[in-house]
C-alpha cells in the first residue's frame, strides 16, 4: 500500500528503510527522497515504531 503518495513509497519500502532508523528523515534519506507535503509523516513515524517493536520485542505498556 502506498504511504507516501508524493514520492510513491510503499509500506514495505518504508519498513525496510525504517530498520534501525532514528527519525523520519532517516527513512526518507534511505529511500532516496524527501518529504513533500508532510501528510505521511505520522504514518512513517508509526512504521518506525512498529519496526522497532518487531525487531526488539519492545512492547508499550498503557498507563493505568
Amino acid at each position: 500500500m502506498y504511504i507516501c503518495m508524493c514520492n510513491a513509497l510503499r509500506d514495505k519500502e518504508l519498513a525496510a528503510a525504517g530498520k534501525d532508523a532514528r527519525t523520519v528523515a532517516d527513512v526518507f534519506r534511505r529511500c532516496g527522497s524527501r518529504p513533500q507535503c508532510g501528510k505521511c509523516l505520522p504514518d512513517v513515524a508509526q512504521i518506525i515504531e512498529d519496526v522497532r517493536t518487531r525487531e526488539h520485542g519492545v512492547q508499550k505498556i498503557a498507563a493505568e
